[in-house]
């Protein structure tokens, strides 16, 4: 009998490669969406960001059509269809560092 072992890795951090990545733009969702966590062991794990929650693009994911951004400190993998789409609004970066300084 023959054992076949599958070895996955998600590399998290992909470098950025379009404009929205490597500008590291800021949005505010004006609806809960649904995104992707990884685990440092690489398992994924589905999360609805909340409407009003404030992403900062981290860079393009590994995940096909998606953006790595940032919440809470945590990275999350979200589609650009729904970052980028009527739901959204992107944020001053100079409005979110200084909601960030005063925070």
């Amino acid at each position: 009998m023959t054992t076949v072992a599958v070895l996955t890795t998600i590399k998290c951090g992909a470098p950025a490669g379009d404009g929205y990545a490597s500008a590291m733009q800021s949005f505010r969702l004006r609806k809960s969406f649904a995104a992707v966590h990884f685990d440092p062991a690489g398992k994924g794990c589905i999360a609805f960001l909340p409407e009003g929650a404030e992403l900062r693009i981290a860079g393009s994911s590994s995940l096909s059509e998606c953006f790595e951004v940032v919440w809470e400190s945590r990275l999350y993998n979200i589609f650009k269809v729904d970052l980028l789409g009527a739901w959204s609004n992107q944020i001053d970066p100079s409005r979110a560092m200084a909601a960030k300084a005063t925070a």
